[in-house]
């Protein structure tokens, strides 16, 4: 197979059906129990309108529900939480270690990348009740804005909290609850997996001091029985951004990216979820494909996804405008990825059942972030991507990181991509196998 790197999508020739039985072939099912019946965990993240009746008499009697993930004399209790006119099941807290491994509600104490309360400058804190995040684009204005993002000139001057970028907090609501994960077992992660599981850990936030479902619409997986639920859910979050009287109110929607076409005065964008469009200048999709230029490339390619989080206005006329936006170029199982080298890579890891996360940066304080770590070995191996072999900065960088895992004796796979195919990288066996 040929080493040029614009023909390795083709690396993994697996096709959309072949892939699907493979990642259900690994299904670890769990399920969850309330209102006096236990049902699969996946099919509650799926499909939460079926479950609001059962779900809204379990969250008066008794309050909760539980996760039979692991077998305990007393289950593991969930939170039921409300989120918009749907709920959706939560890990109960600092309960997330008990769970099994695999389960949806895992969450290990030490992998959060999101800072503690004890730094109250930073942009994005983890409290007790949730996480608080500030942007730095501004959601609602009284007067005139600055820069794409619309910085208010309400701001305090005694404000010295950090503000995070859109794709900064796209990056985070996809870490909190170990999207950027793969443990080898699970099912096939589809929308509606990473759905639930955004709103789990997103449904106490604030975000600019404000209520994070009063600012923040996911849309949930796409289903033609539930298209009419859908769209009221999506034009009820637009209504509250009407502006005819007092300030300008913004709203953040989060989906799936799948098409952006031009249009006589602009560019209209898609959402896989919806059929709703998203009008957009040309100077920001222009500057939106500078940004995230991995990401608009990979838009309809079948071996990748792009999920986006759009700030938007509501026009006059009831349209939504983009005032700015974020992409996240992910694989087909929305694990984030910095590359479609990188999007190749994480597809093979799943297709072959490894246990691996993706790091992702917060901070500047790890000075060796490989592009990914493979769990399932003795000890964990760092695999990297090399996709820009020849740039100075990039091969001083890719020198020092090798330097540092030699001295600290991490075992590495290195994947040069204009080298070598992907099929002859050797990667080493799981642990136990």
């Amino acid at each position: 197979m040929s080493s040029n790197p614009d023909l390795l999508t083709p690396t993994l020739s697996f096709s959309w059906p072949r892939i699907a039985a493979i990642f259900y072939g690994a299904s670890n099912m769990f399920n969850v129990s309330f209102d006096g019946g236990t049902f699969p965990l996946s099919d509650v993240q799926e499909n939460p309108a079926r479950y609001v009746r059962r779900l809204e008499r379990a969250k008066v009697t008794p309050g909760y529900a539980t996760c039979e993930c692991v077998a305990r004399a007393t289950p593991l209790q969930l939170v039921i939480r409300r989120y918009g006119s749907l709920l959706h099941l939560a890990g109960w807290p600092d309960d997330g270690h008990r769970h099994d491994r695999n389960c949806a509600f895992f969450k290990d104490p030490n992998a959060s990348p999101v800072t503690s309360g004890g730094d109250s400058t930073a942009a994005i804190i983890a409290t007790p009740t949730g996480l608080n995040v500030k942007l730095d684009a501004a959601l609602t204005l009284r007067e005139t804005a600055t820069g794409s993002g619309g910085s208010s000139t309400q701001t305090s001057p005694r404000q010295s909290r950090r503000s995070a970028s859109l794709l900064a907090f796209l990056q985070t609501l996809w870490a909190e609850p170990a999207l950027n994960q793969w443990t080898g077992t699970a099912t096939w992660r589809h929308w509606g997996h990473c759905n639930g599981q955004l709103l789990a850990e997103v449904g106490t936030a604030l975000i600019n001091g404000a209520q994070a479902q009063t600012v923040l619409h996911i849309i949930r997986r796409f289903d033609e029985a539930d298209r009419a639920a859908i769209n009221a859910e999506l034009d009820a979050f637009v209504a509250r951004l009407a502006t005819e009287k007092g300030p300008t109110r913004r709203g953040l929607i989060v989906g799936e990216l799948s098409d952006v076409a031009p249009t006589q005065y602009g560019h209209a964008l898609s959402l896989r979820q919806s059929a709703r469009k998203y009008y957009a200048s040309t100077s920001l999709i222009e500057h939106a494909s500078r940004a995230h230029a991995h990401a608009w490339r990979a838009l309809g390619e079948r071996s990748a996804r792009v999920v986006a989080l759009l700030l938007v206005e509501r026009t006059p006329k009831g349209h939504l405008k983009v005032v700015d936006l974020a992409a996240m170029l992910c694989s087909q199982a929305f694990i984030p990825c910095d590359s479609i080298h990188e999007v190749a890579m994480a597809n093979r890891l799943i297709a072959e059942h490894r246990d691996f996360a993706k790091p992702i940066r917060m901070s500047d304080t790890d000075d060796m972030l490989p592009d990914f770590i493979l769990r399932d070995t003795r000890p964990e191996t760092h695999i990297e991507v090399y996709g820009m072999n020849g740039v100075d900065t990039y091969e001083a960088r890719k020198r020092q990181k090798q330097a540092l895992r030699a001295a600290r004796r991490i075992p590495a796979v290195e994947w040069n991509v204009d080298r070598e195919s992907l099929e002859a990288v050797s990667l080493p066996p799981p642990a136990g196998r």
